[in-house]
């Protein structure tokens, strides 16, 4: 499959706009947690009322099941702007989320989306260090429905783009994206020689990656972490210098489209949908640098799968939702969800095998002043599942 077409394609179906214009403003009656809070343990006949303030902050630390066991997750979000006047500079965000699991593994993602004054440049930054033990259950077509292997390895990653604005909401810019692996080590569960070995040839060695992005966005949304307007499309091409099969240099495409549709003029009410396609080239990257369900770079795809289920040269995925409150306040609410994907027989560009799931989630109101929920998603599939914790919506 021509990787421009589907990238043309895409774009085509996902820019057309329907539903009501919405400013992703924040109700001034809506109630959060903090009003709950100061409701029974604050003794006062008054509210403090909202004020207009650059920063907010959430944290929300949770035990909770996952899609590779229990564990313990802890939500760390700051949203602040940093422009000299919020009317013309978009929202910023970081997000901080270490997980701790039953599984041994142990993760420090931050993620950070950056918008200077009157949105002139934009930052997106990816930054971690896991101890990732995980499952594996084949290559391509090659999917087992239970483990082929253990793999264990230890990650450090920091990946940084930066664009400038061109026109409206069109900018461009270049990234700069770097993986080290180390410690890989393999526990099989098969008789035969599992895809791990088949594919890096019996190589277990460290291995560090190095690569430049070209990256072309477009970001119409106002509010990032629980959008109710507006179209984003993202295309990443990397040129990545070493760390492939013989440490050899290797290419991939990266997009990533969201669009959102308000239903209401009021009331929360949203219909959101998401394309993503993720494909390698002219090379063989490290069998852990091939793309993988659940493994774009905010870790959103693939609700209702273990991560890393699926994986291969090349990845497509559909996912759509319908977000609504429960209470009029809009301190409950809930999302609907479905989505199926696919990955390409190795070593080609043909998607013959897809796998859908479907799920719900409950959403509770944290901090009203950026508009940020805790989501609880559980999601269903055949032969998996998956219960995700986070405090900000899935895309």
């Amino acid at each position: 499959m021509n990787h421009l077409f589907v990238a043309i394609l895409a774009i085509f179906l996902f820019s057309t706009d329907i539903g009501y214009s919405q400013s992703d403003s924040i109700k001034y009656n809506s109630k959060d947690i903090r009003d709950i809070y100061k409701k029974i343990f604050v003794k006062s006949d008054s509210i403090n009322k909202f004020k207009d303030k650059r920063i907010a902050f959430s944290l929300f630390p949770s035990p909770a099941g996952s899609d590779a066991g229990g564990g313990f997750v802890i939500s760390f979000l700051t949203t602040f702007y940093l422009g000299e006047d919020t009317k013309n500079t978009r929202m910023s965000e970081v997000i901080f989320t270490p997980y701790f699991s039953l599984d041994g593994q142990y993760v420090f993602p931050i993620t950070t989306y950056l918008y200077t004054n009157k949105n002139i440049y934009n930052f997106t930054g990816d930054y971690r260090y896991m101890i990732y033990p995980q499952p594996t259950y084949g290559l391509g077509n090659n999917n087992s429905e239970t483990e082929i292997s253990r793999l264990e390895y230890k990650q450090w990653r920091f990946y940084q783009f930066a664009t400038r604005k061109v026109a409206g909401n069109f900018r461009m810019g270049l990234g700069v994206l770097f993986d080290s692996y180390e410690g890989i080590s393999e526990e099989s569960f098969i008789e035969e020689e599992t895809d791990y070995v088949k594919y890096m040839k019996g190589d277990f060695s460290n291995v560090s990656s190095f690569g430049i992005a070209l990256q072309l966005l477009y970001d119409s949304r106002i509010n990032v972490i629980n959008p109710e307007q507006g179209f984003y499309a993202e295309l990443d091409y990397r040129n990545n210098f070493n760390g492939g099969l013989d440490n050899q240099e290797w290419k991939s495409i990266y997009v990533d489209l969201r669009k959102y549709y308000s239903l209401h003029k009021k009331l929360h009410r949203v219909l959101a949908g998401r394309f993503f396609y993720w494909s390698t080239f002219w090379g063989d990257p490290h069998y852990l640098d091939l793309p993988s369900i659940g493994w774009d770079r905010f870790g959103k795809t693939g609700r209702g799968f273990t991560r890393n289920r699926f994986r291969s040269n090349g990845l497509l995925y559909f996912e759509s939702e319908y977000r609504t409150d429960i209470t009029r306040d809009g301190f409950f609410g809930a999302v609907f969800f479905a989505n199926v994907s696919s990955v390409s027989k190795l070593y080609t560009s043909e998607f013959t095998k897809w796998h859908p799931a479907v799920g719900t989630g409950l959403r509770v109101k944290w901090n009203k002043k950026n508009n940020n929920n805790v989501t609880l998603d559980f999601g269903v599939s055949k032969n998996d599942w998956s219960l995700r914790v986070s405090l900000a919506e899935n895309f």
